[in-house]
């Protein structure tokens, strides 16, 4: 994709209706070579700039109220090829080329579930534990404990725990670790599976707690495989 500079770039954006879905628009994204379309997804301004000055796409998550580019976990990249707005400039589309599956559930194209028609785009490309693994519950589950440490309600766990302070988190880790240790004992596999769960769930409270995210914990990991193994 050309470079575009910085004039085209203020003078695309001041064509564009980004107000009347207060700060996003919609994206439609087709493959450049079969046109099938990929997805829908929403961009604001700064994801817009990021996908035409990279080449990448990004959009703008309205869950999670960030930008993200499409690939950063899957490596399942789309390279912009082309890029179009609509007559009313309220919505964008882009043709781009597809690295392996658009769908987070294995498929090329998020439209893979038949209403009308053949069911011509239902052949799974991968399975999703290959990309994004069975750790995925992990980052919901940390969401969650931090979003419960931001916005309290009287019925969480979680909140109620942290308002509690350190010292009483680190009581219930102590005390899950003791459990952990008596189940083995024991030799009772369900045991060690629910001590394990509980121990690894205040583990995440502590580290929400503290301010430290998970993927500091997935590259201290990797950076220990990676000495110990050599392999990257």
């Amino acid at each position: 994709m050309n470079q575009i500079s910085k004039e085209n770039m203020d003078a695309i954006l001041s064509k564009l209706d980004f107000e009347k879905m207060d700060g996003i628009i919609p994206v439609v994204v087709q493959d450049i070579d079969t046109n099938t379309v990929l997805m829908v997804g929403f961009m604001d301004k700064e994801s817009l700039i990021k996908t035409l000055s990279t080449g990448y796409m990004h959009y703008f998550s309205r869950t999670r109220k960030r930008i993200w580019m499409k690939g950063e976990e899957s490596k399942h990249y789309q390279i912009v090829k082309e890029a179009y707005y609509d007559c009313d400039a309220d919505t964008l589309l882009f043709k781009v080329n597809q690295t392996k599956a658009c769908c987070h559930e294995g498929y090329f194209t998020c439209f893979h579930n038949n209403i009308i028609g053949e069911e011509s785009l239902k052949e799974k490309l991968f399975e999703p534990e290959e990309v994004y693994g069975k750790s995925k519950i992990l980052e919901e589950i940390f969401k969650i404990i931090k979003d419960r440490i931001k916005k309290p309600t009287t019925d969480s766990y979680v909140a109620n725990l942290v308002q509690q302070g350190k010292d009483r988190i680190l009581e219930k880790i102590d005390e899950e670790s003791t459990e952990l240790i008596e189940a083995s004992k024991n030799n009772n596999e369900d045991e060690i599976i629910h001590e394990s769960t509980d121990l690894l769930f205040h583990t995440m409270v502590l580290l929400a707690y503290k301010n430290i995210n998970l993927d500091k914990i997935f590259t201290e990991l990797k950076s220990r495989h990676e000495e110990k193994t050599g392999k990257k």
